[in-house]
Parts: C-alpha cells; sequence; structure tokens
C-alpha cells in the first residue's frame, strides 16, 4: 500500500510569481475549480495526475487536517503559501513540489527554513531550507 509523508511549510511568494503559477497553487490548494490554463514546465507537472490533489491530500496517520491555502495579503501587499498536507510520496512528488516552487518563494537569507517533511514511521521530521 505504501506509506504516507507529512509535508508542512509557509513562505511568501516573490511579487514577480508569474500569474500562473498561483494559479496553479489555488487550484493545487482546492481555492480554485478550475484547471490551469498553462501548466509550469516542470517534471512535477508531466509525470501524471497526482500533482492535482497532493496540498489536499490527508490520511488518519498525522494528527492534524489537511490546510493548504494561498492568501493575498493586502494590507502588506505580499501572497503567503501555508501548506500542511500528507500524502503516499510514490514519485518524490514532495522534493518536485519543493524543486519547482523555490524559485517563487521570498527568501530572508542565503538558506532560508519553510518547514518540514516527515514520513509515517519517523520519530523526526527532515527539515526544509530553500
Amino acid at each position: 500500500m505504501g506509506m504516507y509523508t507529512e509535508l508542512v511549510c509557509a513562505f511568501e511568494l516573490i511579487k514577480e510569481t508569474p500569474s500562473h503559477i498561483i494559479e496553479t497553487l489555488e487550484f493545487m490548494s482546492g481555492q480554485r475549480d478550475e484547471h490551469p490554463d498553462e501548466l509550469p514546465d516542470h517534471k512535477l507537472f508531466s509525470g501524471g495526475s497526482r500533482w492535482k490533489w497532493m496540498l489536499q491530500s490527508d490520511s488518519y496517520y498525522f494528527d492534524a487536517k489537511t490546510h493548504s491555502e494561498i492568501v493575498n495579503d493586502t494590507l502588506v501587499g505580499g501572497r503567503y503559501v501555508t501548506i500542511r498536507c500528507n500524502l503516499k510520496n510514490y514519485d518524490n512528488e514532495i522534493e518536485s513540489f519543493i524543486e519547482w516552487i523555490s524559485p517563487f518563494i521570498y527568501k530572508k537569507d542565503e538558506e532560508y527554513f519553510i518547514g518540514y517533511k516527515r514520513y509515517e514511521e519517523d520519530k523526526e521530521p527532515e527539515l526544509i531550507f530553500v
């Protein structure tokens, strides 16, 4: 059957993030019903359809419920992404997702912490830096 991996991360998008990237994130989080017209050119989107639901995936193996959203904060002028999901990471979708979104993350340091991933049988999470 396979084991689940939890992904928990949060970050701000750079102001220059293309609209098709934002639309794709909104679709993946369930905030947008329409499939994006233009998919990003990345391996995450070429291997099938698992990418569509990965940010909404959930199981009973982790205590918290899935919650992923993109919020445009008009007060401070930033676009913020919060992700909490868990999925069977068969084709390293989590790693591909981080690789794909990394160029669009506003980094406050050279190596910037955005969250963690944790395999179902592991006691300790693996920290994610971009």
